[in-house]
């Protein structure tokens, strides 16, 4: 009789021990990158856009973790189903492997430049021949603002930061830097004197207005289902009106206005 007893506890405890595995799934990594203030690993809510990206998995009982790495890496490592996704990015013209969920971002790209070397006023991108601008490896920016630049428009200068992009046009080595305009004010605020700030200002028209999305890997095992989860809880955050108060609230801890 005890030995029954205990091959049934020893049943009983393989069975609890499976069914707490099963119960405990790993949690979905998401790969991002250091960009303040919607992203960045030291920022309050780790920035804006992954305070709001947190929300959204709460909501959907998703257990997730940031990692952070470079934007491109982090990008294919989701395609390639080896990151669960990758937040954030603007609509994509290559979806493949990835499904869009949000959006959990949008904002105005717009070019940086100089007061004392004024850019025109402009509302086509071939208003702006003959100049060069700045861009940041990495960024799609918009596919018209690229295409401008291989047509020979105007010429591109691309680097690897933000910052040396803007250093670049303080020294007056480039007419403008194409950045979404809050990061680049919240960068200057952060890496710049007053009087350097002061010397700034952005145009008028946008580049391109755009939303960011979280990208939820296809390639990952249950990747349509977590990304279904993603979305009906972002929908129901976005209709109840709790959606644009935590962004509202994640925007004032950053310092930056509500949109």
């Amino acid at each position: 009789m005890k030995t029954v007893t205990s091959r049934l506890a020893a049943t009983f405890t393989s069975v609890a021990l499976l069914l707490g595995t099963a119960a405990h799934a790993d949690p979905l990594v998401i790969a991002t990158g250091e960009y303040a203030p919607m992203t960045g690993a030291d920022l309050p809510n780790q920035g804006v856009v992954n305070g709001l990206v947190s929300r959204i998995a709460e909501e959907a009982g998703v257990e997730i973790e940031f990692e952070y790495m470079a934007w491109k890496r982090g990008l294919t490592l989701t395609r390639q189903g080896q990151k669960g996704a990758a937040s954030y990015w603007n609509t994509l013209a290559d979806q493949t492997g990835l499904i869009a969920v949000g959006p959990v971002s949008s904002g105005r790209i717009v070019f940086f430049y100089r007061k004392d070397k004024p850019l025109p006023e402009w509302t086509e991108l071939s208003d702006l021949s003959g100049r060069t601008f700045g861009a940041t490896l990495g960024y799609p920016y918009s596919e018209a603002f690229w295409a401008a630049g291989e047509e020979g428009t105007f010429k591109i200068q691309t680097a690897q930061s933000d910052l040396a992009n803007f250093k670049k046009l303080l020294a007056g080595r480039i007419d403008g830097f194409v950045i979404n305009e809050l990061v680049g004010w919240d960068m200057l605020k952060n890496e710049f004197t007053a009087e350097e700030i002061a010397s700034l200002t952005v145009t008028e028209t946008a580049v391109t207005e755009a939303d960011g999305f979280l990208q939820v890997s296809t390639e990952m095992e249950g990747g349509a289902e977590i990304a279904a989860k993603l979305q009906a809880a972002y929908d129901a955050l976005k209709a109840s009106g709790e959606l644009d108060r935590v962004d509202g609230a994640l925007r004032a801890t950053a310092g930056i206005p509500a949109s």
